[in-house]
């Protein structure tokens, strides 16, 4: 018995040994994984709180008299119940982790709210997403408040902190990433996070299909078999210009509009980026390229890229990506989404971001000016070498004088009535005109201030609009206090030279003297002063080239953000919005449409990438009989037939750029690509065409109610008014609706 007892003791003892060896070992191998991750991840001493508090299913979080909010803990997932439509948007697809297209990243992604791209202090790109890195390590806290839910995902092998709000107004569902309380430990950065990827996404077996504000607007049908195409991503408001550029392939329009919606089956929503817009992407994945889902979302860009080349053309040539401070210093990134009515489609998604730009940003509900049948551009002015005793100099050669312009105009409204208004513009190296415009100018080679008071009064006496164009963004040629050193810094903290690029290989054209683009903090200065110079001069209607549709940071010591640009830029077109009697602007971005009273350049195309479908005029619908549209010049198009067409179906005046000046002017400088300008080459067809617009005579200037597509081809535009325009783009005649279109041509109904 004595030596049974013995034994048990001597296997107990040995037991609690081998345990304490064993715990020994352990504690040595998590010191050694500790002190890995303390080495790798610069002495990352922050520790994540722990998930608290984990109910099963899901909870009423938030409820309004429209919406209910819901939100399932385990999962860190949410729905929005519209009461109204009984209408159901998960912020991710049901059954996501039985996804049978996604696998591996894929598939946590497609059960995240936000994917992150981070860099480290090599310049190496990683990307995590808080399924995975913050979900399923238990490493996020979340609490109820303000008629939403406060969620903190945190990512410990990262060490960042990614605050976010879910919650319901009383018109809408708005998310945000709370920018300036991000957390970063370590040496890691934020550069971008995709932001709720998959929140109202449809699936294989749904019909409908996605908005994007790609040039006039576009469609993405769902499950379009497009999946080997190319991810559809466009920056709000175009490229960062302070960036470098080596190669431009692709000649594509912008995205005119910070917004994007969703057609699902019977349901629809539109979504706005209300805070935070001049920092994001617009992003659009058709189902089976990475999920079984068609999703379209926002991505916010706090860190920017650009490719610089060293010891150019040297054999150590080398390309670098340098990568630009981090820009999250704003409050929040918002994103809103606005739930319609049953069977509510792109022409309702127009109507309620009209209602948001009126009701929240000040656009105009009416016109303030009319629209005229056409809009007609004359070039002032171009710079081109001369010799005086052998010795060279620039002079300005005259493409239109004041005088020119004066009779040409006279001579047509004579012949064809007051359906015309009239602006002048100069070519980049167009004199004094090139030259940061601090005071209205008038270049002697054209007539001088005489000349064009002469031009001016004469116009308005015959009641023709006259706007003179001025770029106040532009540095082209160095003067009145502005050269290469207020222009923009790009990430080297260099002078960002911008330069055209050749259509045929993308490089580019070195040929021509780069330019600049001045720094945002100079804008309100330069416009205070040309608001001034008009006042003074007793001119009344002006036009803004540049600052409508350029966006760019400024990358010197104390950096300038595109959102902080966004807000200079708003600060001065309010002050010329308020000082001028009219404003016209060229090429106008959603941000600039509270200002207009004219818009030229106005989209009618898209970009046709690949995984599109349709073209809308969903431009046109949101900002048209809010101010007066015109068009790129159609003369410079392909098809001048196709691109007049375009201007009826989408509401459009047509406009043409023009100069009195033989066509050969423009031979031996930078712009001989501009080789159909000449007024007596379109004189005649300008005459045809305003007889053949004459049938949609007050038509011009109306919203438009309504778009839709009859048949391949053929389309119908309503109109406030009470007239449908139907469209044919074919070769034959079409009888639609009882209405017969003719070939390549146009018929107006009702409301005469």
């Amino acid at each position: 018995m004595k030596k049974n007892k013995k034994k048990i003791w001597k296997l107990l003892i040995q037991g609690f040994v081998y345990l304490a060896m064993l715990g020994v070992f352990a504690g040595f191998v998590v010191f050694l994984n500790r002190s890995a991750q303390t080495e790798t991840e610069d002495v990352m001493d922050w520790e994540p709180e722990a998930a608290q508090g984990i109910p099963e299913g899901w909870e009423l979080a938030a409820e309004n008299q429209a919406f209910e909010l819901y939100f399932e803990p385990s999962a860190v997932q949410f729905m929005v119940k519209d009461k109204t439509s009984g209408a159901q948007w998960r912020s991710n697809p049901e059954n996501a982790s039985e996804d049978p297209i996604a696998f591996g990243q894929n598939k946590m992604r497609v059960q995240s709210l936000l994917e992150i791209s981070y860099v480290d202090d090599q310049s190496n790109f990683y990307t995590a997403n808080s399924f995975a890195d913050s979900v399923q390590a238990d490493t996020y806290t979340y609490e109820y408040g303000d008629n939403g839910i406060y969620v903190n995902l945190q990512f410990a092998k990262q060490g960042f902190e990614i605050p976010c709000f879910f919650g319901i107004q009383e018109d809408r569902f708005v998310a945000r990433v709370l920018s300036d309380q991000i957390k970063q430990h370590g040496s890691l950065q934020v550069a971008s996070i995709v932001f709720l990827p998959y929140f109202g996404a449809g699936s294989l077996e749904e019909e409908g299909y996605m908005l994007v504000p790609d040039g006039s607007g576009a469609l993405i049908y769902y499950n379009n078999q497009k999946q080997s195409y190319q991810t559809y991503s466009q920056k709000v408001y175009g490229r960062n210009l302070a960036l470098n550029l080596q190669n431009n392939t692709l000649v594509t329009q912008d995205a005119t509009m910070p917004v994007f919606g969703i057609k699902r089956g019977s349901d629809a929503l539109l979504a706005v980026i209300t805070k935070g817009e001049y920092q994001a992407e617009i992003k659009a994945e058709v189902a089976r390229k990475l999920t079984a889902n068609n999703a379209v979302y926002t991505n916010i860009l706090y860190i920017q890229s650009e490719s610089n080349t060293l010891l150019s053309g040297s054999n150590n040539e080398e390309s670098v990506i340098m990568l630009s401070p981090q820009h999250n210093q704003f409050p929040y990134y918002e994103v809103a989404y606005f739930f319609l009515q049953e069977n509510a489609g792109y022409n309702e998604m127009a109507s309620r971001y009209r209602r948001y730009l009126i009701e929240e940003k000040g656009m105009r509900q009416e016109a303030s000016v009319e629209q005229e049948s056409m809009n007609l551009t004359f070039l002032g002015g171009v710079e081109v070498n001369k010799t005086f005793l052998g010795v060279p100099y620039r002079a300005v050669k005259a493409l239109t004088t004041f005088e020119e312009l004066r009779d040409t105009a006279l001579e047509l409204q004579q012949k064809n009535g007051n359906v015309f208004q009239i602006s002048m513009r100069y070519l980049e190296n167009g004199g004094s005109m090139s030259k940061i415009p601090v005071s209205l100018t008038y270049e002697g080679a054209l007539g001088g201030k005489k000349g064009y008071k002469k031009m001016a009064d004469a116009l308005e006496a015959a009641d023709i609009s006259f706007y003179p164009i001025y770029d106040t963004v532009t540095i082209r040629k160095f003067g009145n206090g502005y050269r290469d050193y207020q222009g923009v810094r790009n990430v080297s903290k260099s002078a960002s030279r911008q330069y055209d690029y050749l259509l045929t290989s993308g490089d580019k054209d070195t040929t021509k003297s780069p330019f600049y683009l001045v720094s945002p903090q100079y804008e309100e200065k330069i416009m205070s002063s040309l608001l001034a110079s008009a006042e003074k001069q007793g001119v009344g209607s002006l036009g803004l080239a540049g600052i409508s549709d350029h966006i760019y940071a400024d990358y010197r010591t104390d950096s300038i953000s595109d959102n902080e640009t966004g807000a200079y830029w708003e600060r001065a077109l309010e002050m010329a919005s308020s000082s001028a009697e009219r404003l016209l602007l060229e090429g106008a971005y959603a941000y600039a449409f509270p200002y207009a009273d004219v818009i030229t350049e106005a989209p009618v195309y898209t970009s046709q990438f690949d995984v599109e479908d349709e073209a809308v005029p969903f431009y046109e619908m949101v900002v048209g009989g809010s101010a007066a549209l015109y068009s790129t010049p159609i003369n410079e198009s392909g098809n001048t037939r196709e691109m007049l067409l375009k201007t009826v179906e989408y509401g459009v005046s047509p406009t043409f750029l023009l100069m009195t000046a033989r066509r050969d002017a423009l031979q031996d400088t930078d712009y001989q690509q501009y080789y159909s300008l000449c007024w007596g080459d379109w004189e005649q067809e300008i005459g045809e065409i305003l007889e053949e617009l004459k049938v949609l005579d007050g038509i011009f200037g109306q919203r438009i109610i309504s778009h839709r597509k009859l048949g391949d081809g053929i389309y119908a535009t309503s109109f406030e008014g009470g007239a449908d325009v139907y469209v044919n783009y074919g070769q034959e005649d079409v009888t639609v609706e009882g209405v017969t279109i003719p070939a390549q041509g146009f018929v107006r109904k009702g409301d005469q």
